[in-house]
């Protein structure tokens, strides 16, 4: 099991595994194969954001989406993590410590200040909160979201 950047061969599982995520994680909202694929077109031209997969048996398995962003007001910039998704049946395994350690050694070479993390879609959050506790990410607030379309 490793993990690597995503390649242009991986696009088909990674849509796959982000309609999985959807699906899972917010089923109130459809995914969308357009969209997804100009994501993943935009990474590899600009890595913005930045993909890396876990590959288990030549198998992709995991993937992790990062973006990176300037403060507003404030000198330096912080990276983000936006997606981190195990498949079902490799969940527990090492997947999601190996694609967080890869984005922290990412962000630090890069000389971010800060990585901001955890989920946005109330999926696991006591468990993600604790997973990240154990890379020294801590609570500093809260998420909250407003629906908009009537759902």
């Amino acid at each position: 099991m490793f993990v690597r950047l995503a390649l242009e061969s991986d696009m088909g599982v990674l849509a796959e595994l982000a309609r999985s995520n959807v699906a899972e994680t917010r089923p109130d909202m459809e995914f969308d194969d357009f969209k997804a694929e100009a994501t993943f077109y935009r990474y590899l031209d600009t890595a913005d954001p930045t993909m890396w997969v876990v590959e288990h048996q030549r198998r992709v398995i995991a993937f992790l989406v990062a973006g990176m962003y300037e403060y507003r007001v404030a000198k330096g910039f912080y990276t983000v993590q936006e997606v981190l998704y195990v498949d079902r049946d490799h969940r527990g395994s090492r997947a999601a410590l190996l694609l967080m350690k890869e984005l922290i050694a990412w962000s630090k070479r890069l000389g971010a200040s800060e990585i901001i993390g955890g989920n946005d879609n109330n999926f696991n959050s006591d468990r993600t909160a604790k997973f990240l506790g154990h890379f020294g990410f801590e609570k500093v607030g809260y998420s909250m979201r407003l629906l908009l379309d009537g759902r």
